[in-house]
Order: C-alpha cells, then structure tokens, then sequence
C-alpha cells in the first residue's frame, strides 16, 4: 500500500475526487499494498473507499468516531472486546494452476475467514456480511477504476465488500499455485473487510477528512499494519492445519510477509513482518491495536534500510487508506 512523488500524492490519478449528486466532497482513500511474489514484487494490492466523513453505514453497531486512536472509537471498542476468534479447520480445495482453481480455493478460504471472525463481529455488535472475491479481468469496480496492471494486482471495496484480484496479475506476480502468497494476500485483504464492517475503515476516512499529508501516511500505515495483524490472527486460528502448506501450515503465509514490498504507506517490510507476526503468536485483538501503538512501532519505508526509496510498480498508487 508508496514512495512520494507526484503520481502518489493526495491529487494524483489514484486519487480522484468525484462529485456526488448532493455535491458533498468524497474522500477517496487508495492504500498500494505491496504483494509478496516468489521471487520479486511486481504488483500492488490497492485498498479503495469512497468513505464520506460522518456518512457512511458499515454495519458497526458503534458509530464511527472522528479518529480511530479516540477513546469512544470503533477501534478502541474493538482492542477492549476481548473477543477471540474461532479455531477453525479450513480445507479448501486444492490450489493449481487457473482462475477457476484460484477462486475455488479463495472461495473455500473465504468461507473459513467467516467462521473464524464470526465471534469478533458478534461481540462488537457488527454485521456479519460476508466478502466476496472478484478474479475476472474487470477494470471498473464500485468504488471506481481498477488501476493498471503495472501499478497494482488489484483491489478491496468496501463499497459492495469485494476484494479484486485480476487472476492474470495474481498469477504474474505470485505464481499460479504459490498459496503462502495467495493466503497471505486474501487475510490480509480480509482483515480489511473486518475493519469495514466495524467502523474502523469509516473512522480512518474522518481522520483523512481534513488531515495533512504527513498525517494521511501515518493513518494509512496504522490501517494497513492493522489488517496483516488480522491476518495473522486468522493464520493463528487455523494453526492446525495445513492451509498455506502442507508440511509447514499457515506458518509459511505469516513469513511471506517478510516478501511483501516496504513501500511507506505500509510501514516497511520489517514491521509488516512484525506485525503478521504479532498477531500469530499473541492471538488477541487487543494486541493488533496499531492506533495506539507508538510512532516508532509504525513507521514507513524510511525506517526499514532494505526498502529502496524512490517509486516504482511496487510502491505507487494512493498513500492513504481506505487491503
């Protein structure tokens, strides 16, 4: 999810500003998630909102505060629930080569990310709609354009709960059948999906509102670091089986974070690391509390001397949040 240059800016092509029928100004927030290949990284995964601040329904049972970081937050409701989530037992269908064997397994695994988040959204009061995965080579989406090929894999809205993923440029980037990155890829993209249905997503777009460029960055990097925690969480509750591999388990898809690219609005790839790992092995919700965690256990590219600095298929496309 961003080196800065001027593609990448608040104005930039990934950021459009389109007018509503009641001329209210929409808050468009693009996040460039880096994907973690084989070998390199070739693609982004890009987080897309059409958020209004203070309009928004997503499904939480609280209403969205002015900053997730407030005390009356979604997000702190969610760290203080001391909900778990379900262990769950996931076999999806085998993952091979085409489209139709990606989104088999996807859909399996999806069905699996329910499950095990079911809990959560039951104790914060959110709706359980599920998300869908969208593979076809579609390049409009309800919350507009997809970007290019050569500027992200693809996409989550929340606007209809979908997670689009073009299989050409999955495949491309990943391999066909590399299912540590696939699974990597889809919990974190999920853990997004939970941060919209209870208000977190719509908290971040009231930070956004009005917020500097500086302070957009450091919202995005909590957002994004929030959902591969989630992910990892997800990878903890089906830790007895063998999804991800099947000598290794879901433990693979939390190390395959430490591929995925160190662009700022990401927090680098030590923290997405780190993070992953956090919620692997601390299991609780509370501890995926990235709007309260200091400025030091956040921070962006810069802070990671691996992550090259200027921009690139890895790292352009929107800074801010809003997979």
């Amino acid at each position: 999810m961003d080196p800065d240059d001027e593609r990448a800016g608040p104005s930039g092509p990934d950021r459009p500003a389109p007018v509503r029928a009641d001329h209210r100004r929409v808050r468009w927030l693009p996040v460039a998630i880096a994907m973690a290949a084989a070998l390199v990284m070739l693609g982004a995964v890009v987080v897309v909102s059409d958020v209004v601040a203070g309009d928004t329904d997503s499904g939480s049972a609280i209403p969205p505060a002015a900053d997730p970081a407030a005390p009356d937050s979604a997000a702190t409701a969610l760290r203080d629930s001391g909900a778990d989530l379900d262990t769950v037992d996931c076999r999806p269908a085998e993952l091979g080569p085409g489209r139709e064997s990606a989104r088999a397994y996807y859909e399996d695994v999806l069905a699996c990310l329910d499950r095990a988040w079911r809990p959560v959204l039951d104790e914060t009061g959110a709706s359980a709609e599920p998300a869908s995965v969208d593979l076809s080579e579609t390049t409009s989406t309800a919350c507009g354009p997809l970007p290019p090929a050569d500027r992200a894999l693809g996409l989550y809205c929340d606007s209809d709960r979908t997670i689009h993923l073009p299989y050409s440029r999955l495949s491309t980037a990943a391999g066909e059948a590399n299912e540590p990155a696939y699974l990597a890829t889809l919990a974190h993209e999920y853990g997004h999906h939970i941060q919209a249905l209870t208000g977190v997503f719509a908290e971040a777009g009231n930070a956004l509102s009005d917020a500097s460029t500086s302070r957009e960055s450091e919202v995005g990097r909590r957002l994004e670091l929030q959902a591969t925690c989630f992910a990892g969480l997800f990878l903890d509750a089906a830790r007895d089986t063998s999804l991800g591999d099947a000598e290794q388990g879901p433990a693979a898809a939390v190390r395959d974070f430490a591929n995925w690219s160190g662009v700022e609005s990401h927090g680098g790839t030590r923290l997405q690391q780190r993070w992953a790992s956090t919620g692997f092995t601390e299991a609780s919700v509370a501890a995926c509390d990235t709007w309260g965690a200091p400025a030091s256990e956040i921070g962006g590219a810069s802070d990671d001397p691996s992550t090259p600095q200027e921009s690139g298929a890895a790292g352009e496309a929107g800074a801010e949040p809003s997979p």
